[in-house]
């Protein structure tokens, strides 16, 4: 083989990786700018941050580092692009939250009256945690800091503020909390998936009030004319639906589709096929939670209602008064993965699981509903329960057997260990194994006891 014929084909590989380099990234490049502007658009607008702070950390990984980001604080928009390219709006409403519109079709909600949580009268369990209390004598206050201290430390790396908040819960008292620098106790935060474990209780709500039973099939008219009108609320509450689904936030997944490229994310979830049998096959998918989100929405009827009802219902009883669930374009609650409270709203909602859904005299959702959404659903290996995540010797090997927790993307948490009557809170930005949860939560515990 000759010289230049070696050049030309060497020519013409060079050329077929760069047309694939530059495909793999262009047909990513709705996601990438999507979270760009989404999450951009949610710091800056709902949580009171910094356009510099976000990227320097928040956005500050992969691909996503690179889009250029532009705040709008006049209309209250982000865009972001990537070279330019195929850029990706989010808008804000205060009533709703941020969006990404796709397809030009938003849903407006400026003639409904929407009302943020506000504390009720009852909710003062929830809500006194300023009130000057005596800690405990059995608490070791001294091993209690260590362990929130050690906890901070160990993910300090380059990032110094990968844990940005640790809160603990003895009961309905507030025995410790911590901040990284730039956030504190009126920061809101954003839960990811803890979101899920929302929607989950407001399906028992909507159970305690007699509107659905767990067993009855959802009713969905796409549903009806296959075997997918057998699911359940059930198994969509533990994951066990039997739909089709990929959960894969590092590629052209459903998830990331679902996120950053659709306008009505329900639509998008229901539309899936069966793979399995309804209630024998676990899989984790965050289309499942917005399938909930869309049913609840069904159920109640009324818009209106519909984005009323978690105030109404949960957060104002528990005093969550910071608590925001952001819509899709749609209209529909992003019941997978966009919730924002500040930590001490995120340890009410905990603590109203130690309290088995009690507000004084008022029962939120049923008085076995903490247990049922603790127990291990069907395939998940013991790791799953109803929206919630549960104790697992893999992960867990010191943590007690009837602790179960709400847990959200890069580490988000809400620890509930009834047998020991504690809420634990953290919120950071931890990838999976860089820290051990195991070990925060055996500290803890031995401080406290």
């Amino acid at each position: 083989m000759n010289r230049r014929k070696i050049i030309r084909i060497v020519a013409v590989i060079v050329l077929m990786g760069i047309i694939y380099g530059f495909y793999y990234l262009y047909v990513r490049l709705p996601i990438i700018n999507g979270y760009a502007a989404k999450n951009m658009c949610s710091c800056v607008f709902v949580a009171g941050r910094k356009q510099a702070d976000i990227e320097a950390h928040d956005l500050d990984f992969s691909l996503v580092k690179y889009a250029s980001n532009t705040v709008d604080l006049e209309n209250k928009t982000v865009t972001s692009s990537f070279l330019g390219m195929r850029s990706q709006k989010a808008y804000y409403n205060e009533k709703t939250g941020c969006s990404l519109v796709n397809k030009g079709n938003s849903f407006n909600s400026d003639s409904l009256s929407i009302l943020p949580p506000k504390a009720t009268a009852t909710s003062y369990l929830f809500t006194d945690f300023d009130a000057e209390k005596a800690i405990p004598a059995k608490i070791n206050q001294e091993k209690l800091q260590q362990a929130i201290d050690n906890h901070f430390k160990e993910v300090e790396g380059e990032n110094a503020r990968n844990t940005r908040a640790v809160l603990v819960l003895l009961g309905n008292q507030l025995i410790a909390e911590q901040y990284a620098e730039g956030f504190d106790k009126d920061t809101k935060q954003l839960g990811w998936s803890m979101g899920k474990s929302i929607m989950s209780t407001l399906t028992g709500i909507l159970i305690q009030q007699g509107k659905i039973n767990l067993d009855d099939v959802t009713g969905i008219i796409a549903w009806q004319n296959d075997d997918r009108k057998n699911i359940t609320w059930k198994q969509l509450l533990e994951m066990n639906s039997g739909l089709e689904w990929e959960e894969n936030y590092g590629s052209i997944s459903d998830v990331t589709k679902m996120l950053y490229t659709e306008d009505d994310m329900y639509a998008f979830a229901v539309n899936h096929q069966l793979e399995a049998t309804p209630g024998e096959t676990w899989k984790y998918s965050s289309g499942t939670s917005n399938i909930l989100s869309g049913l609840i929405r069904k159920v109640i009827g009324n818009d209106e209602t519909y984005l009323n009802f978690a105030n109404q219902e949960l957060f104002n009883w528990i005093g969550a008064e910071s608590m925001l669930l952001e819509t899709d374009p749609s209209g529909t609650i992003v019941g997978s993965s966009y919730a924002w409270a500040t930590p001490r709203d995120w340890a009410k909602y905990g603590l109203l699981y130690l309290e088995n859904g009690k507000v004084g005299d008022l029962q939120i959702f049923p008085d076995w509903w903490a247990d049922y959404t603790a127990k291990a659903a069907n395939g998940s290996n013991g790791t799953y329960g109803a929206q919630f995540w549960i104790q697992n010797d893999e992960e867990f090997p010191n943590a007690p057997k009837d602790m179960y927790f709400a847990d959200g993307f890069q580490g988000q948490r809400v620890f509930i260990i009834p047998s020991k009557n504690l809420v634990i809170v953290r919120f950071g930005l931890a990838n999976r194994g860089d820290i051990s949860y195991d070990k925060l939560l055996r500290e803890i515990i031995a401080a406290v006891e």
